[in-house]
């Protein structure tokens, strides 16, 4: 179990960047967010504005496959937060390749499918 002071810590690694991240020259960040269970999010509203965000939605430090209404899910919360305008991108955390192919192509088709399911595509 983590201890507060560890969950205070993982919050604020964002925060701390801040600085550094408005102070680049780039229309988008990519960060990960499905393994920090979206608690920066908020941060991210003090991000210069022409900033936009590739939103992690899919764990990859976990077998477990994402269903394509938890990411879908996923995509509503930050875009509740952030606004639809700003997120440019959804992919996964990182790459896969730690994770077995078979967990890995279904990783990539809940996430091509909760994007649909968040666009209403079908």
């Amino acid at each position: 179990m983590e201890t507060t002071a560890a969950r205070r810590s993982k919050k604020e690694e964002y925060a701390r960047l801040l600085p550094f991240m408005n102070a680049l020259h780039a229309d988008h960040l990519v960060l990960e967010f499905a393994r920090r269970q979206y608690r920066e999010l908020e941060v991210l509203l003090d991000l210069n504005p022409r900033v936009r965000i590739g939103l992690g939605v899919i764990d990859i430090k976990d077998n477990g496959i994402e269903t394509p209404e938890t990411v879908a899910a996923r995509i509503e919360h930050a875009a509740g937060v952030l606004g639809v305008e700003r997120i440019a991108y959804v992919h996964p955390d990182c790459g896969f390749w730690m994770l077995p192919r078979n967990v890995a192509d279904g990783k990539m088709r809940s996430l091509v499918q909760g994007r649909n399911l968040f666009l209403g595509k079908s």
